[in-house]
């Protein structure tokens, strides 16, 4: 390799006169006493030079351990690459969907066979409660519940001034802008708080639990642990499922009166209402039932979330874009399957009479 530059220069003022002869060019490579792959492949350049310059190459003086390699060396350099095969569009979609199904059913099982062992480790932690990581179970509850209510805050207060807003403008048309009050009560405790609530809860705790478990994964970290005879799904699954669980239903309670407060809002400056006259309206036209179905919704949906989260985490394999991609498909799914529940309970509900 190191001498190749300069015999590339000779060989080529040396077929500079080779290629004005036309007839027949001798190699020979008697003289040759060590060469390697780099060698061979120059020499093979070489022949091939000399019959695209219209030249007849004879070569001469190989050994046979140059011969063996030339012939290798040729073998690999000009063979034409397969041609492409192309598939027809159909077929590729065919193939997508398939695919995608098989994903959906593989992440399926894995996430039913991680509720099975999230819940038989609940009852054995149940069982023993002195081994329930406490600490763990309160800092958690103060990173996923605590921290995320302004955010929740804020944003349903906005929410609920927009459809408050909207509510009123669409329904004047009709002299019905009164009714407003209703739509956002019943809009609110029913589905706007808990799916915000679960939406951003989703975005912020299944992106850190998955972070945080798989940076411990990629580490060995939790390898580790079952080193020493801890058992990771108690340690570090479970005190973070169940904050989740204790937190979500008291942020939705936080996101209904957020919302109803964005509303009052809207009220005020459009509707002149005082805050009295709100919630005589308020109290007229919502039940009991409607703040409880949004509220029984929170803890299924904060198992939802604190298990895709975790399970995500544990799935990380040992580098860095490994824990970017299981962090963006655990907020992915979290958020997919927290509306695909959301819908299916809001119907069932709705059927029941609730």
């Amino acid at each position: 390799m190191r001498e190749l530059a300069e015999i590339e220069a000779q060989l080529s003022s040396i077929m500079k006169t080779a290629g004005k002869a036309g007839k027949s060019v001798e190699v020979d490579l008697s003289g040759l006493t060590d060469f390697d792959t780099a060698g061979a492949w120059r020499i093979q350049k070489l022949l091939i030079d000399i019959k695209t310059s219209g030249a007849q190459p004879l070569v001469r003086g190989a050994s046979e351990e140059l011969r063996l390699l030339l012939e290798e060396v040729n073998r690999n350099s000009v063979g034409e690459r397969p041609a492409a095969r192309r598939q027809s569009e159909m077929s590729r979609l065919s193939s997508d969907a398939v695919a995608g199904i098989f994903t959906i059913t593989s992440d399926a099982l894995r996430l039913t066979g991680f509720l099975g062992l999230v819940t038989s480790t609940a009852v054995r932690a149940a069982t023993r409660p002195w081994r329930f990581r406490w600490t763990s179970f309160v800092h958690h509850l103060e990173q996923s519940g605590l921290r995320a209510a302004p955010i929740i805050i804020l944003i349903c207060v906005l929410i609920g001034a927009v459809i408050m807003q909207q509510g009123i403008v669409q329904l004047r048309y009709f002299g019905a802008e009164a009714l407003s009050v209703d739509l956002l009560g019943v809009l609110a405790l029913r589905e706007i708080a808990v799916l915000l609530t679960a939406i951003i809860v989703a975005g912020r705790s299944a992106s850190s639990f998955t972070a945080e478990i798989g940076t411990m994964k990629m580490r060995e970290e939790i390898d580790a642990l079952r080193t020493l005879g801890i058992d990771p799904i108690e340690t570090l699954v479970l005190p973070r499922m169940l904050a989740l669980i204790v937190a979500l239903p008291l942020l939705v309670f936080l996101a209904d009166m957020a919302c109803l407060v964005g509303g009052a809002v809207m009220a005020k400056i459009y509707l002149g209402y005082d805050w009295q006259v709100y919630a005589q309206r308020l109290n007229a036209s919502l039940e009991i039932r409607h703040f409880f179905v949004g509220l029984v919704k929170a803890p299924f949906a904060a198992l939802i979330i604190g298990l895709v989260g975790c399970l995500e985490g544990l799935s990380v394999e040992g580098s860095a874009e490994s824990v970017g991609r299981r962090v963006t498909s655990a907020v992915v799914k979290a958020i997919f399957l927290v509306l695909v529940f959301d819908a299916a309970f809001a119907i069932f509900l709705s059927a029941a009479g609730y």
